[in-house]
């Protein structure tokens, strides 16, 4: 009997959530018909995209300058352009935090590097854990079936109803569930804080549907 097939992780999803590669060039430069439809109003998107990655470097000098690194592990610059400059986003900025920025398209620098230009802070959020630990978080929530037995995120524990042993979710992330107070502090104080974080953010996500474009998303 042939293996059952796991559903594809959401952000694992290489059109809606490209590595920089897959970005679309600027539109004044060229129309990348795989991201865009010609309306009665000119080009609109066809979907929604979202680019990803990991930071693992930042200036703050003239503007806020990231480096990430994406999916397949290249390193490119994001650019503040924003009127600030960055420097909203600047006390959330951490090496190791993962990085989203909607629309992203791809953009020549004047000093000769690639990247990302954004314009509106409305497209870019910084999230609380490695790019790693958000496609895992991704990975479990594509995982997790109707109808699987529920087991405590701390001791492993199976919830079970005829022997009264009943899971509650986690209040944050509403996606892993624990036997009681205490084996939620010993799960927090063991990692669920940045798992929590990662859960929380894919939680955006997938509250979106990201195949059909009727509007723009913002952060």
């Amino acid at each position: 009997m042939p293996k059952s097939k796991k559903p594809q992780s959401l952000l694992r999803n290489s059109f809606n959530f490209p590595t920089f590669s897959g970005l679309p060039d600027e539109p004044e430069n060229e129309i990348d018909l795989d991201y865009y439809d010609d309306g009665p109003f000119g080009f609109k998107p066809s979907q929604h995209w979202c680019f990803l990655g990991e930071i693992v470097d930042s200036t703050c000098l003239v503007r806020v300058l990231l480096r990430v690194k994406d999916k397949d592990g290249h390193i490119i610059t994001i650019g503040l352009h924003t009127d600030d400059r960055g420097q909203a986003l600047a006390p959330q900025i951490k090496k190791g935090y993962t990085v989203a920025v909607l629309y992203g398209e791809q953009h020549d620098f004047l000093d000769m590097t690639v990247g990302i230009r954004v314009e509106d802070m409305s497209n870019i959020k910084i999230i609380a854990c490695s790019l790693e630990q958000l496609l895992k978080a991704s990975d479990d929530m594509a995982a997790l079936r109707k109808g699987q037995a529920r087991r405590c995120g701390s001791c492993g524990k199976e919830e079970n109803a005829s022997c009264n042993t009943h899971l509650r979710l986690c209040s944050r992330c509403r996606h892993t569930p624990y036997c009681g107070e205490d084996c939620q502090k010993k799960a927090w104080a063991d990692g669920h804080k940045s798992d929590c974080n990662a859960l929380v953010g894919v939680r955006w996500f997938a509250a979106r549907n990201w195949r059909t474009f009727h509007d723009w998303f913002s952060f």
